[in-house]
């Protein structure tokens, strides 16, 4: 997630399911004389939780979830008539990271949102496991209300908090991971929880041999700094990335050392990737424009 746009992916499905029924916003009253205006945006899921309020509406062409109010931090984002649509930075260069690891088998998101970048990876890769983990069940509503959220055998989201779930869990076969997705890392309020060491020693834990750790940070220089500073003492950075346009910052590590990837087989794996045309962007462009910050960690 980041401070404007955190995930973003899309699918196609029947809109206006149940939860999901169109309300209309008020709109604010219209400015003298324009000579036309914008559609007003139309609110489509808004729910309350113990966490906060969480709402999604359709604002033009994109479907968007955001946390507290209209204003409020977008989540997620989806374009609903676009399978192939990816329009948030930070899901590409998730997507990107899995150019890191071989023949990933099993993915770990922490933060759900919308659902986005697990629903798109699951139905382009179904036969990768996917868990997700979010502790806010009305998020997991809207993402299956409004997101076309599906989940199955191989597609698991746990309604759980995060550091309690990686604790509890012993790491075995079926709990380790190929590629762990972190994306809860998001304004003032990020839980000392999942910032501490105790919490990356799980997700360490957690990853099976070879396997790669993405952190997203929405304000890599501000409220995320402690985040990623904790999270590079515990585990190896060996890249970071970051977004051209949206500014996010994503710390690729692993469990110990890890030389620096090779350019040339990041653009391999992107070229073939775009050769699939499975999504919508270029992401061998992507590769070179969000290359920074040398090699290693913060």
């Amino acid at each position: 997630m980041r401070a404007r746009v955190s995930a973003a992916v899309a699918l196609v499905w029947t809109l206006g399911a149940a939860g999901c029924a169109h309300q209309v916003e008020p709109a604010a009253p219209p400015a003298p004389s324009p000579p036309s205006r914008a559609p007003s945006p139309t609110v489509v899921f808004d729910r309350t939780s113990a966490f906060g309020r969480v709402l999604v509406r359709d604002e033009g062409r994109l479907r968007v979830m955001r946390f507290g109010s209209p204003p409020g931090s977008e989540q997620s984002e989806i374009v609903p008539d676009r399978p192939d649509a990816v329009p948030m930075e930070y899901v590409q260069l998730a997507l990107l990271g899995l150019g890191h690891v071989a023949a990933p088998k099993r993915v770990l998101m922490v933060g759900l949102g919308g659902g986005t970048f697990t629903t798109l990876l699951h139905r382009l890769r179904p036969e990768i496991i996917i868990d997700a983990i979010e502790i806010d069940p009305v998020v997991v509503a809207a993402a299956r209300s409004c997101f076309g959220l599906r989940e199955d055998d191989r597609y698991r989201v746990h309604v759980a908090d995060a550091a309690t779930w990686l604790a509890r869990e012993p790491a075995r076969d079926d709990t380790r991971y190929d590629y762990v997705v972190l994306d809860a890392y998001v304004g003032e309020d990020i839980p000392p929880a999942i910032g501490s060491p105790a919490f990356f020693e799980s997700v360490r834990a957690h990853l099976a041999e070879g396997g790669v750790v993405a952190l997203n940070l929405a304000e890599a220089e501000g409220q995320g700094a402690p985040v990623a500073v904790t999270f590079a003492r515990v585990l190896s950075v060996f890249e970071r990335r970051r977004a051209p346009r949206d500014g996010n910052m994503l710390l690729y590590a692993a469990a110990g050392p890890r030389a620096a990837p090779d350019p040339d087989a990041v653009l391999r794996f992107a070229a073939a990737w775009d050769a699939r045309g499975w999504t919508d962007f270029s992401m061998r462009a992507l590769a070179v424009a969000s290359r920074c910050c040398g090699d290693r960690g913060p």
